[in-house]
């Protein structure tokens, strides 16, 4: 992984935008090199959102020797790598206080049942001024363990990789156009490319997609290379019984 992280880093700075170094503190800061490029699908571990990046990467950048489409090589890297940044905000591992009323009150009840399933496990470290502080999906856990009834140990805490309920509602795409364009100023044809990277399923509308295809040629290869990478990744993952 540190290999990719070079990689990645090197190629970023060989654009020598204004920025950049800046940029990259930015997404040291953002945890960019921990995060999982999905949460259910392809790459759904720890620094997967890297790998994806740089598969996305070596692919447009095939497709774009392969095809003679003209892309200078700078553009080709800042648009593989700033197009998923949106999910350094969408994905999370830490423990969310998701927890609905009706949960919160359900457990307290099942708490007073059976204090000494309670007291015996030390989860009050969960609980805060009388209140559980946990996400909804370990609340849902804990109350079927606590119906169980039986005296074994409740089930782990959930450290896998989670969506953020906290996260800004923005579009995937908006977002990293957002964020990346707060270090360095983005070519039309990146914020073109990046927009529209999720090809006909993204949320934008289809005429626009088309003229902005029409504009550049980046818009139909990046999604092409995404494409391309997470389709590869999926079968290598199956494959790999994963």
């Amino acid at each position: 992984m540190e290999e990719l992280k070079e990689a990645f880093i090197v190629d970023l700075k060989k654009t020598s935008k204004d920025g950049i170094e800046e940029l990259l503190v930015f997404l040291e800061e953002i945890d960019f090199y921990k995060k999982p490029a999905s949460i259910r699908h392809h790459l759904n571990r720890t620094g997967g959102l890297l790998e994806h990046t740089e598969n996305v990467k070596r692919e447009y950048l095939k497709l774009n020797e392969e095809i003679s489409a003209g892309i200078p090589r700078e553009n080709i890297i800042l648009q593989a790598s700033l197009h998923d940044i949106e999910k350094c905000f969408a994905y999370t591992s830490e423990m969310q206080h998701t927890i609905t009323p009706g949960q919160n009150n359900f457990l307290r009840s099942l708490v007073r049942d059976n204090m000494e399933m309670y007291n015996n496990y030390g989860l009050d470290k969960y609980v805060e001024d009388k209140e559980f502080i946990i996400s909804k999906e370990y609340a849902s856990d804990l109350i079927k363990w606590f119906k169980d009834g039986r005296n074994v140990a409740p089930p782990d805490l959930r450290n896998d990789w989670n969506y953020n309920e906290d996260n800004l509602p923005l579009n995937h795409s908006m977002r990293a156009i957002l964020e990346a364009s707060k270090f360095i100023d983005l070519e039309e044809r990146d914020i073109l490319a990046i927009t529209y990277h999720m090809g006909p399923y993204g949320p934008f509308d289809e005429r626009k997609r088309s003229k902005a295809e029409e504009l550049y040629p980046d818009v139909r290869l990046l999604h092409l290379a995404d494409s391309i990478a997470t389709k590869k990744e999926d079968i290598e993952e199956d494959l790999n019984g994963n």
